[in-house]
């Protein structure tokens, strides 16, 4: 169905394989080699390489780079998870960017249709601008989170999709899915005034790189309602990425980002990950790719975590403990949900309404913090939110 898409892998690496023991990633993988694609029925993850830099600085890469990729994550040994890994081989990049714009959004629009999950690796992040199109057919309120040191809303260029501003070509599409957008990690001074401005205006989220470096486990809430991570590796600092298309003194440390994807892959909601911008040409001793193989592997951590906890109209009853805080000045109240299962917390409000139907209620996920502060008084701005939208 796919293998129209993509290149095989040679004989050589399947070799390599092949001298893998079962206790490594490697020794569980279906790859994409000249007799037999990945079958798509007995699979749980697909791992796509795409070489496709035009929309972003325009960076070669060689086959022997993805292979190196591959090689450092393969060798690493399993956690306590025994996943149906299929590697689909190097995506054949489209005569122009929007060819390869076309091919991703129809493998991902079918992959995850069929209950399996995508993993995009290499290439410019304009590429999520194809994921997220190939959520349209069969979700109608997608959330987005990108990783990412810049807002990517505007540049010099607006009427091309590019690394710089695929954001805002998806906040101007018709019709619009996009139900939130969560940016972590951003860096002021790599940011106009006007973005941060035009996502409040959108009650869009945002959380700043030394916000997040104060407290890791802050961007677990973010993460639990998104359905797709974008991660631009330009986002960790040069010393602990330096193969990075847009290296930068400042940025994430390599255990800030394992943990991130950690608590993505913990997230019940998520079901397609992206990690971007990898340069090979200025990679030292492997460091980024070796960064980028433990960030997957963190994420199927997390994965293996997955409890199953979202409030729906089912469950909120049986599964969850509520607590009720009034509004001061107004007939409103924030209710907290803490999941019994788990101990994770959600929050609405207006639930206790009569005239409202549970199914139409904005429950989002937050912190035992987040209630404890607005048991003070200290409303979260993004608590607070929800109050308008």
């Amino acid at each position: 169905m796919f293998a129209n898409y993509f290149n095989p892998l040679d004989e050589d690496f399947k070799s390599f394989l092949d001298n893998l023991s079962k206790n490594q990633v490697g020794g569980n993988i279906s790859c994409y080699t000249k007799q037999n694609f990945p079958d798509i029925e007995s699979i749980d993850f697909a791992i796509i390489f795409a070489p496709e830099y035009r929309g972003g600085s325009l960076v070669k890469t060689h086959d022997a780079d993805l292979i190196n990729i591959r090689e450092e994550f393969y060798s690493l040994y399993c956690g306590d998870w025994n996943y149906r890994i299929g590697d689909f081989g190097n995506l054949i990049i489209g005569n122009n960017v929007k060819d390869t714009y076309f091919a991703l959004n129809d493998i991902f629009s079918n992959l995850i249709s069929q209950s399996v999950f995508p993993i995009l690796i290499g290439g410019s992040n304009d590429l999520v601008y194809a994921i997220y199109r190939s959520y349209e057919s069969f979700l109608k309120g997608v959330n987005l989170l990108c990783v990412d040191s810049k807002f990517d809303l505007l540049d010099t260029n607006p009427k091309t999709i590019s690394s710089n501003n695929f954001i805002g070509h998806i906040i101007k599409e018709e019709p619009n899915h996009l139900t939130n957008y969560i940016n972590l990690a951003y860096q002021s001074y790599l940011c106009q005034h006007d973005e941060s401005k035009l996502l409040d205006k959108m009650n869009f989220d945002y959380l700043r790189l030394g916000d997040l470096r104060q407290n890791i486990s802050s961007v677990e809430p973010y993460l639990r309602s998104a359905n797709i991570i974008s991660f631009d590796l330009s986002s960790i600092k040069q010393s602990d990425a330096p193969g990075t298309t847009n290296p930068s003194p400042n940025g994430l440390e390599a255990h800030h980002s394992c943990a991130i994807t950690r608590y993505a892959g913990m997230s019940d909601r998520v079901s397609s990950l992206g990690i971007f911008e990898i340069d090979f040409r200025n990679d030292v001793s492997n460091q980024t790719v070796k960064l980028v193989s433990q960030i997957i592997w963190y994420f199927f951590e997390g994965f293996s975590l997955r409890n199953n906890d979202f409030p729906t109209p089912k469950n909120i009853d049986k599964n969850f403990q509520k607590f009720i805080i009034p509004i001061s000045d107004s007939n409103n109240e924030f209710v907290f949900y803490k999941s019994l299962s788990s101990g994770r917390w959600w929050v609405s409000c207006n639930f206790e309404h009569k005239s409202i139907k549970v199914q139409d209620i904005k429950i989002i996920p937050c912190s035992y913090e987040d209630y404890l502060d607005t048991i003070s008084g200290d409303i979260p701005k993004r608590i607070f939110k929800i109050l308008s939208s």
